[in-house]
């Protein structure tokens, strides 16, 4: 044994005095992804810089860059021609309508610092699909933004809902909702919201089979809706023959809930907001 100790120490002594001797030639080139990448400012960065960063201080990444998503799921960039449309609708039907009824100081006070985008979603294990998310007050992730069509109110609908809803989420997590929301109907919340239907949701008292997964997402979706598809859409849930008048007794409760706390907490005529957005939404997708 003593002597096969010695054998291999001599061995390693060999290997690295080899190591040492040897020289290799450092390629000219830069190697790629190791950071430090650089690249000229065209047409899209500038027009970013003068309507986000400029006047809100809001870094907009288009650019891709796996270490701001979800890197164990299959994700693409955001098209190029994608990008001011996407962008814009974000700038006209969200910060416009807070700007004009809440004022320029409560916009840049609780805007998110940065807008990373990416092209298409990111599908769960179980049938969902996420198309954004907010990272603690700084960050907004939007996907799914390559089939984003200017003209399709859908599409547009659907983006703006994301932003509004995570945007709640930022202002929630500053002023707290009132914890009797909770008590509402805390009994319909689960984590398999997902084997829900809206219409399921509905004859529960929820806006929205999301909704369901927790009061948090319950008071945001509830916020979302109410701004982007507007009160005719919200009070006509509520006047659904399925829908039981105890649900409906508690979707009308959540409305002046969502109402008084914007009024209370931030100052904000909750119904101007609706009108501002709704009226953006118009004037957006059909310009």
């Amino acid at each position: 044994m003593r002597k096969l100790t010695i054998y291999l120490f001599f061995s390693m002594l060999v290997g690295l005095g080899g190591a040492c001797n040897k020289t290799e030639t450092l390629p000219d080139d830069p190697i790629l992804g190791l950071g430090g990448e650089t690249w000229a400012k065209g047409p899209i960065d500038n027009w970013l810089e003068a309507e986000f960063l400029t006047p809100y201080n809001i870094e907009v990444k288009y650019k891709w860059d796996p270490y701001e998503l979800n890197y164990v799921r299959n994700l693409v960039p955001i098209r190029e021609d994608k990008v001011e449309p996407v962008m814009a609708a974000v700038k006209q039907i969200w910060i416009t309508p807070y700007e004009v009824v809440a004022g320029e100081t409560f916009i840049k006070t609780y805007v998110p610092k940065q807008f990373v985008l990416a092209g298409s979603a990111e599908y769960n294990s179980d049938g969902t699909v996420v198309l954004g998310q907010a990272e603690g007050g700084r960050k907004v992730l939007l996907l799914r933004l390559n089939r984003f069509e200017q003209s399709d109110l859908a599409e547009v609908r659907q983006l703006l809902h994301t932003i509004h809803h995570e945007f709640a989420h930022i202002l929630h997590q500053t002023k707290m909702y009132p914890v009797d929301w909770k008590a509402l109907n805390p009994e319909w919340y689960t984590a398999t919201w997902y084997n829900n239907t809206d219409a399921d949701a509905h004859r529960q008292g929820l806006i929205s089979a999301y909704a369901k997964s927790s009061p948090d997402e319950d008071f945001v979706e509830t916020i979302s809706f109410l701004l982007v598809y507007g009160q005719a859409y919200y009070d006509a849930v509520i006047a659904k023959d399925d829908v039981p008048e105890t649900a409906k007794a508690i979707l009308r409760r959540k409305q002046v809930m969502v109402v008084e706390y914007f009024s209370r907490n931030f100052g904000i005529d909750f119904s101007a907001l609706q009108r501002e957005t709704q009226a953006a939404i118009a004037e957006y997708v059909q310009p």
